[in-house]
């Protein structure tokens, strides 16, 4: 069954550049205050000198950037974004200074959802500060959360440039390459920011994670172990560890890992549905579907866990349970659709429901044409429905797709076999045998065509070592 994505973090940097622009003279009470205070304290100095129509422009703007700072970081974004408006219309000739005012009235439009808003002023801030990496930095993460790869690793690669010593770059350009699948130079990201700053447990983690992507199951978990260690906080590295335990087989210690993770993350429903798996992986169906239920109780759209636990039912032979899992995955999750009607297919087909079997796998081939499953099971209905000419075709494509099949070619042994084909089906079931000298079903039909040709010594033989494997398989 396929493992869930699992989120990289982003290290970009969302912080807010609070009172920003000119110095205040020492000399005044108020100038003093505002903005090196607390809180109240210089909002109302700040306000005392923005209701002075005397103070020169600058000053006043400077007082409205850090009254807006304030507030932001007081949470107050409505009150923010309006100060920070009222300094730019004050119109003031200093385009460093205004750059950041643009920049912290962005952090507050994304903050309050507008993200739209947020990138105008982002790109008026770079527009007017090309130097000030902070705008194409945030600007990079807006572009990061709708998925715009492209521009978001331009402005990347731009804070590389002017700031080659910020890990937290680093990190962030990594986390779009692994997204795009450049694992090596993601990798090479994650590298550089951690010989920059190699206390850094999300370069430690993410790096990791790429390397889990490649397989190199030996580095993802000693980056997940380094990543621990330095942060025994970060869930997303025990899930990691859990993720390449079980990849090597350790169930067991994978579903204490998880564990970890839960217990630092209670809501994440990925890494319960994963700790379901592990589960699933050492046979406890029971434990598994405890946990796909858990996860699917806080996320209700998780498509793995609904088709993972139709599994787990598949596996306990509660055919309707499994039926109505796997169905939910097809109304929900278009990009498994063709893996959920296949075994849906199968629960229906172990149910006994032959010809909504049939359906159902003719769906999943409609979706996925190359699926050796599909066409397998496809192609065993079609035989047991008498139509061997059918099923010649489908498992003569499996063995194209898929060589090393054996039960492709025992089944297609089968059907030439009832076409009274016997030379050919003899030939496909003793290859059948070659790849799995424990079949007795090839055994048993080899049988067949070998008696229907009065060859009796070799259909005595084959019957003999049929029922051999038969009586092991029952011990």
């Amino acid at each position: 069954m396929a493992r869930p994505f699992i989120k990289v973090f982003m290290a970009t940097a969302l912080s807010l550049i609070g009172g920003i622009g000119i110095s205040f003279a020492q000399s005044d009470p108020d100038r003093s205050l505002c903005g090196e205070s607390k809180p109240k304290v210089s909002i109302a100095s700040c306000s005392r000198i923005i209701a002075n129509a005397s103070e020169p422009p600058d000053v006043r703007a400077m007082a409205l950037r850090n009254r807006g700072s304030l507030y932001q970081f007081d949470g107050d974004l409505i009150h923010a974004i309006e100060d920070y408006s009222s300094s730019l219309k004050l119109g003031v000739n200093d385009s460093r200074s205004n750059a950041k005012t643009l920049l912290n009235r962005g952090l507050a439009y994304a903050n309050s959802g507008d993200d739209d808003r947020a990138l105008t002023d982002y790109d008026q801030a770079a527009a007017l500060d090309p130097t000030l990496s902070s705008a194409h930095l945030n600007r990079a993460a807006l572009y990061i959360k709708r998925g715009e790869d492209e521009p978001a690793l331009a402005d990347l690669d731009e804070v590389v440039r002017v700031r080659p010593k910020d890990a937290a770059a680093y990190v962030s350009r990594g986390s779009i390459h692994a997204h795009r699948g450049a694992l090596d130079l993601a990798i090479a990201d994650y590298s550089a920011a951690i010989n920059l700053n190699p206390l850094d447990a999300v370069a430690w983690r993410n790096r990791g994670f790429a390397y889990e992507a490649k397989g190199e199951y030996g580095k993802a978990t000693a980056d997940a172990e380094e990543a621990i260690r330095l942060n025994p906080e970060l869930a997303a590295a025990h899930q990691d560890l859990a993720n390449d335990l079980l990849a090597a087989g350790h169930s067991a210690s994978a579903a204490a890992e998880f564990g970890k993770a839960i217990e630092l993350d209670p809501r994440d429903a990925r890494a319960i549905s994963a700790r379901g798996d592990s589960y699933l992986a050492r046979g406890d169906r029971e434990a598994a579907i405890a946990d796909y239920s858990k996860a699917i109780g806080i996320d209700a759209t998780l498509a793995s866990a609904y088709n993972n636990r139709g599994v787990a039912y598949l596996g306990l032979s509660n055919w309707e349970r499994a039926i109505a899992d796997f169905t939910t995955v097809i109304e929900i999750d278009a990009a498994h659709r063709g893996a959920a009607y296949l075994n849906r297919g199968l629960a229906l087909q172990a149910k006994g429901s032959r010809d909504e079997a049939l359906a159902d796998f003719e769906h999943a081939i409609q979706i996925q044409p190359d699926s050796v499953e599909a066409l397998r099971h496809r192609a065993f209905l079609n035989q047991a429905n008498g139509d061997s000419r059918v099923a010649l075709v489908d498992y003569t494509h499996v063995i194209s797709i898929a060589p090393g099949d054996a039960d492709a070619y025992r089944g297609r042994g089968y059907a030439l076999l009832s076409q009274h084909d016997y030379d050919t089906a003899i030939r496909d079931l003793t290859k059948a045998i070659q790849l799995n000298p424990n079949d007795a079903l090839a055994y048993k039909f080899r049988s067949l065509a070998y008696a229907a040709k009065h060859d009796t010594p070799h259909a005595v033989s084959d019957s003999s070592t049929s029922q051999h494997i038969d009586a092991a398989h029952h011990q």
